[in-house]
């Protein structure tokens, strides 16, 4: 199945000529979208000539999805999301629109306000598009190490002409530095997340979501779980997968920074978790196997609820299709025994199940760490 939007709303924007020079990751060089070329901004900023009406499917506070827009990568078809159409809500309420910003009250605004030191509000700053390719310079058909990621295709800056505009609009801290403004294309298997920031999610709207997505039956359910299952424990692991020694420095991996499973990825429709908001993944450097260790537990623990939720909304839709509702520790067994078939082949990590409780194993990369154990699931009422 191709990928899928379920957002109703719907906005007109415009397509308009860009000419500046974009960030392009080398892995998405010979990538082509319908906006090579081209800026995708709200019709209230305007545009020079040669800009072309464009309908687009919001997408959170600062993001779009072209209508209608497909591109096929890695054995998969993927929608054209954008990244940095203007602010659709202002960061500080109760000042009304900006002066001298746009006619229309209600268009999205690009201003020069600092959102985490690293990007202007409404738009993207480039050191977060540079980290942003980078990112994606390391996926593949099967992610980072079977992290599945939504690349970015290009980052290019906005005209000079709206970055002047935006430079003037802020509230009280505006971002550092001369370098422009840019926006980033990207790509997404859909527009549902697991629970906020989309029209429709997996936890609020689990039965219509699974129908959208054509699963069928209670096979078609059982792969989408396993898939769902195998993404989401290397979403949890990404540190384990990524861990190298960093001459002189000791060892570095990949963390989440400032982003949740729950608002910041994406569903493919077989079930595989891409995640979205690349930009919130960071490289971190540790002195010693301890340090190591710690930061992948931290990072399994601080991200386990978000995908234990969405697997417990599929094992009751599970048990719903089937007619037999069941009880925790009857759900916890049927968890514990989807995990094992679905990481028998994931090389950094695997569930060992006793009688009481299962634990998870961690293999970090190439030996870079040592194994980390720990009980991931307690089955029984009352064990210990």
């Amino acid at each position: 199945m191709g990928p899928v939007a379920l957002a109703r709303e719907r906005e007109s924007m415009l397509a308009v000529p860009a000419d500046g020079e974009p960030i392009v990751p080398p892995n998405m060089a010979r990538v082509r979208t319908p906006l090579d070329g081209s800026l995708l901004l709200p019709q209230g900023v305007g545009g020079p000539t040669g800009s072309r009406p464009v309908r687009a499917i919001p997408d959170g506070n600062r993001a779009a999805i072209l209508e209608g827009a497909e591109v096929s990568l890695w054995g998969r078809g993927f929608l054209v999301g954008v990244k940095g159409v203007g602010a659709r809500a202002p960061m500080y309420d109760g000042d009304g629109p900006m002066p001298g910003w746009a006619p229309d009250a209600g268009t999205p605004l690009f201003t020069s306000e600092s959102w985490f030191g690293e990007s202007p509000w409404g738009a993207m700053g480039k050191r977060a598009c540079e980290e942003d390719a980078g990112i994606t310079g390391l996926a593949g058909p099967d992610g980072i190490r079977g992290m599945h990621i939504c690349p970015m295709v290009r980052a290019t800056p906005l005209p000079g002409w709206l970055m002047e505009r935006a430079r003037s609009q802020w509230w009280y801290r505006r971002l550092d530095g001369g370098s422009p403004y840019y926006q980033e294309v990207r790509l997404l298997p859909s527009d549902v997340r697991l629970f906020y920031q989309a029209e429709s999610t997996l936890g609020r709207r689990t039965g219509p979501v699974l129908e959208a997505f054509g699963v069928d039956g209670e096979q078609g359910l059982d792969a989408f779980i396993e898939r769902y299952l195998a993404s989401g424990m290397a979403a949890l692991t990404l540190a384990a997968r990524t861990v190298e020694v960093v001459e002189g420095r000791g060892v570095a991996a990949l963390d989440y920074a400032d982003v949740w499973l729950d608002k910041d990825s994406v569903l493919a429709p077989d079930g595989t978790l891409f995640f979205a908001d690349i930009e919130g993944l960071e490289w971190v450097v540790m002195r010693d196997d301890e340090e190591v260790l710690a930061r992948m537990r931290r990072q399994f623990e601080r991200n386990s609820y978000e995908y234990l939720y969405g697997a417990d909304r599929l094992l009751r839709e599970r048990e719903r299709m089937a007619g037999a509702a069941r009880g925790r520790e009857e759900r916890r067994r049927d968890l514990g025994a989807r995990l094992t078939l679905a990481l028998e082949r994931d090389p950094y990590v695997a569930v060992e199940e006793g009688r009481a409780h299962m634990d998870l194993v961690m293999m970090p990369h190439e030996g870079h760490a040592p194994e980390l154990r720990f009980r991931m699931l307690d089955f029984e009422e009352g064990a210990t």
